[in-house]
């Protein structure tokens, strides 16, 4: 768009502004929408989105907004933004900044600043964001020159995609950003995949032609360099695997091979085969906490690793034979190499006994209240396929993150290692604005519910029909069931049953109360019909999960 059209297109204004050039640099970066919440300082990106036709959403909470731009990145593969007022606006953004770290997912937080010339006096909400947001993303800069804008929008594409993704932070002051500019030839930033080491290429013939247990991990670098061969590798040799957060749906998790998700708390079938195999293919992923820091994997096992960050190669877990690569490059290179002795009674029972493990989780149950379990398989059977799910990080949510299996990479979001709660709702809602036709199903807590249930307001403005079912036990079950067990009570865990399907209704939204499977698939059919977003409260048993009865012991 040239200088002109873009004053023809521009209601009010006669101007380019650094906005401008920051705007139509995300565009050249394929940016879909800019999510935030209202903020003065803000107002020439607000206006610059509305020029160049770059989708602008407001949230009613700025990490909220954080997340719901994290979600869009993680659904779609293209980095999400979100823009946030300086001060409480930028700290705000702390929390999901370090979830996006934590769970290696680009994400591009830029916050606004005071004047410049009213650096280091005082200025109404200003703080020094740069040291408060270094920790928490891979890389924190100040853009102090207008012109500079796209060349500090490249280099953060370049931080973002670097070995492992995660968040970056670009801080531009409201006069950088409303001051005039010049129209520039905005070119994005292109990161390349680190290439195959070949000289390692004998080592691992080698341990493919002995392995006759071998497992494969599909991890989280999967997610962003999707391997073409990877099934195919898979189905060719008759290989196990399992496949960590991010990499859920990498290979559908229907498939007769699958041996559960790749957390060994929640999967009893994969700490027995760690423990067993003797070959162990870690794939875009490192020996970290899910894993159990690699402490129970054989000993004279074979660990093949292969991450994009070579930060990672080795950690906690040495690997015998590692690449710095795409897993992409890894799988091409597997993929003309044969596993000649493979035990196939060994395979047959690995996915046997995750099978089992998986049917016989819906036991009986402690209180009153639906078993967790039987409430999420009532809600995956009444929805459509294609449906996006988001789990949560407390007791009841971890039931719903062993009992699903997921088709596709896109079609599954979890906050990851941070363990944060509030994650979940605005994930769902970022899912629905990365696909509006897609289905979208968020299970929460009724603790977690009450982080950001007023974004439900957001989903119903923006028309985005997310369902949200809170499986409420009416206490902090994930803290409340363990300490019961180690200190014979609970201390402040109870929370009364309050109504959220009345609280949803309130925000122009679908709210409905089941209590039976019946009423579960009754609940959704409505809900699904009603083109609202919408809130299904299931009262569920306080039953511990196998996830937090293990890392809890």
């Amino acid at each position: 768009m040239s200088h002109d059209e873009t004053k023809t297109n521009r209601a009010g204004a006669n101007r380019y502004e650094g906005g401008d050039l920051l705007v139509q640099s995300l565009l050249a970066h394929g940016v879909r929408e800019v999510f935030s919440v209202s903020g003065g300082p803000l107002n020439s990106i607000y206006h610059a989105c509305a020029a160049h036709g770059l989708p602008l959403r407001h949230t009613r909470h700025e990490a909220a907004a954080c997340f719901m731009a994290e979600a869009v990145g993680r659904v779609t593969g293209t980095p999400g933004v979100a823009a946030l007022t300086l001060g409480p606006g930028v700290t705000n953004g702390v929390t999901p900044a370090l979830v996006s770290k934590m769970a290696s997912t680009p994400l591009l937080i830029v916050g606004a600043q005071a004047k410049t010339a009213s650096f280091d006096r005082g200025a109404g909400m200003s703080a020094d964001h740069i040291p408060i947001m270094a920790p928490v993303t891979k890389w924190a800069a100040r853009v102090l020159q207008t012109d500079r804008i796209p060349e500090y929008v490249q280099i953060a594409w370049r931080k973002m995609w670097a070995g492992s993704p995660g968040p970056v932070f670009l801080e531009i002051p409201v006069d950088i950003l409303s001051a005039r500019a010049e129209p520039q030839r905005i070119m994005a930033a292109r990161p390349e995949r680190p290439g195959f080491d070949h000289s390692q290429l004998g080592p691992l013939r080698t341990a493919v032609a002995r392995a006759k247990r071998p497992i494969v991990l599909i991890g989280n670098d999967v997610r962003w360099d999707a391997p073409a061969q990877l099934l195919a590798v898979i189905e060719r040799n008759g290989l196990p695997f399992s496949t960590m957060r991010l990499a859920r749906g990498a290979v559908d998790e229907h498939h007769q091979l699958w041996a559960g998700p790749g957390y060994l708390p929640c999967n009893a079938t994969l700490r027995k085969v760690l423990a067993e195999a003797d070959l162990i293919l870690l794939l875009g992923h490192s020996c970290e906490f899910d894993l159990d820091f690699g402490t129970g994997v054989a000993r004279n096992a074979t660990v093949v690793q292969c991450v994009m960050d070579a930060e990672l190669l080795g950690r906690n877990r040495r690997a015998d034979i590692g690449f710095t690569c795409a897993p992409s490059a890894f799988i091409d290179a597997l993929a003309e190499m044969a596993f000649e002795s493979v035990a196939r009674e060994w395979v047959e029972s690995v996915v046997h006994s995750w099978e089992r493990e998986w049917k016989s989780q819906p036991g009986g149950t402690e209180g009153q209240g639906l078993h967790p379990a039987k409430a999420v398989d009532a809600i995956a059977d009444a929805m459509p396929d294609g449906t996006v799910y988001v789990t949560s990080h407390g007791n009841v949510d971890f039931w719903a993150d062993a009992r699903l299996k997921i088709r596709r990479p896109d079609l599954y979001l979890r906050a990851g290692q941070a363990g944060a709660l509030g994650a979940e709702i605005p994930y769902g809602i970022g899912a629905k604005f990365a696909n509006p036709e897609r289905p979208v199903v968020v299970f929460i807590g009724d603790g977690g519910v009450g982080y950001h249930i007023t974004e439900l307001d957001t989903a119903a403005r923006y028309e985005r029909p997310v369902i949200i079912v809170v499986l409420d036990d009416a206490k902090w079950g994930a803290i409340a069931l363990p300490q019961r067990q180690a200190y014979g009570a609970e201390y402040e865990m109870e929370l009364p049953r309050r109504d959220w399907a009345k609280v949803a209704q309130g925000l122009g939204c679908f709210g409905r109360i089941a209590e039976t499977p019946g009423e579960i698939g009754k609940a959704v059919s409505e809900a699904l019909a009603s083109g609202k977003p919408a809130l299904i409260q299931v009262p569920v048993a306080s039953v511990l999960s196998p996830y937090m009865a293990y890392i809890s012991k």
